[in-house]
């Protein structure tokens, strides 16, 4: 779905991350809005965000609420805000919603699709996303599951199997598992072909899709097709790009930014970055702090990144040459 053209009003315009934006006003005065349309269950919620290939999450609390617990990469932007904030929602994308327990996606919901937005979802309530989780989150093969009633049965661990997920960036994270002899308290709990699983509720928003396997090497492997870092191997040249398409990309998207690799010379990486990362005045921050910092931990053989972007060009330059 997209978001539709005829609302858009002349004068195109960057906001300050450099996503591309547009202003909207009413066209329609027959637009109704049937709010089941729109809405997602936990698990549609979190398949959206984990499959979208940019989807944009805003929470509709409170900054405190938000600052006290969030879905990782989402956007705080409280209900009495958003509708004078309709003009920086981005021109491509899956909006994501969620809020508190007082109907604040409603109202924000009808907000988007009396100005022509149709690319949104949203869910009743950031609690609801967590306490609703279960057993259709995780599938778990069946040569692994006959491994883990095995393990269980000639171990100590009587409560189950913990899935440790550490997250790296918003939308990419490492999955392993550990075996339990009690769950941590506040951890989210359900059975899957009766083995009882555990994972820590602040990282639920990484859990949906998983998968437990057997991998090539006879091992358990926890996995999700889309959020779990792939190991790196190959020439320095392909760690790079796997590190750039799975790690550092999603991270810019969200600032409608995306970096290439040029070419490689003595170890050194050569990059160019574009969209909204172009002319930014944070991209020495971005390059030095962000992208090679990430790039070095992870391949120890690179000597370091160096940027060769015109940033007198682009949509908004800082720069001006």
């Amino acid at each position: 779905m997209s978001q539709s053209a005829q609302n858009i009003v002349p004068g195109e315009k960057l906001n300050s991350n450099g996503v591309f934006m547009f202003e909207l006003k009413d066209l329609t005065d027959d637009n109704d809005f049937n709010a089941s349309d729109y809405r997602l269950n936990p698990r549609e919620f979190f398949e959206k965000r984990r499959t979208s290939k940019r989807p944009y999450v805003y929470d509709l609390r409170s900054s405190d609420a938000h600052e006290l617990e969030n879905i990782p990469g989402s956007h705080n932007l409280p209900i009495e805000h958003f509708e004078t904030s309709i003009y920086q929602m981005p021109f491509t994308g899956d909006i994501l919603l969620y809020g508190g327990e007082d109907g604040e996606v409603l109202i924000a919901a009808q907000i988007l699709c009396d100005n022509g937005f149709d690319s949104f979802g949203y869910t009743d309530s950031f609690e609801a996303l967590f306490s609703s989780a279960d057993n259709t989150f995780l599938t778990i093969t069946g040569t692994a599951t006959k491994q883990l009633v095995e393990l269980l049965k000639n171990s100590d661990a009587q409560a189950g199997v913990q899935i440790v997920i550490e997250p790296t960036s918003p939308l990419k994270a490492n999955y392993r598992l550990e075996l339990v002899d009690s769950s941590l308290e506040g951890s989210i709990q359900f059975t899957v072909n009766g083995i009882k699983i555990f994972s820590e509720r602040k990282t639920a928003s990484y859990l949906e899709g998983t998968i437990i396997e057997i991998n090539e090497e006879g091992e358990l492997e926890p996995r999700n097709p889309h959020l779990s870092i792939s190991k790196l191997s190959g020439s320095l040249e392909d760690q790079i790009k796997l590190m750039l398409d799975e790690q550092v990309n999603p991270m810019l998207a969200s600032h409608g930014g995306n970096v290439m690799l040029e070419g490689i010379k003595d170890s050194t990486a050569y990059v160019r970055f574009g969209g909204g990362c172009q002319g930014c005045s944070m991209i020495d921050t971005t390059v030095k702090q962000g992208v090679e910092v990430m790039l070095k931990e992870a391949i120890p053989d690179l000597a370091g990144v160096y940027d060769v972007t015109d940033h007198s060009e682009g949509e908004s330059p800082f720069f001006t040459g």
